[in-house]
């Protein structure tokens, strides 16, 4: 594992990463990450571009995750919320 080179901040419930970090993953406004807990304390962060998150939309589209299963009014934000 590589040691850690720089510090996040937690804020207000926002994550602000050091602008060197967004340097290195080559971030740019519309990428998403992707955070996965390891072992209770780590965190393993992914870069999901806009063709990933394309790839991911049209995978949910071929095999949607509640299928015919629409309880009560469904709204744009729900919508949105299974896509993100």
């Amino acid at each position: 594992m590589v040691a850690p080179l720089t510090v996040a901040t937690f804020h207000k419930r926002k994550l602000y990463i050091p602008r060197d970090i967004q340097e290195r993953l080559g971030l740019v406004d519309g990428d998403r990450l992707e955070i996965s807990v390891v072992n209770g304390r780590e965190a393993r962060i992914r870069v999901v571009r806009g063709d990933d998150a394309t790839r991911r939309l049209l995978g949910l589209l071929d095999d949607p995750p509640m299928k015919g299963k629409v309880l009560g009014r469904l709204r744009r934000r729900e919508i949105y919320e299974d896509v993100a």
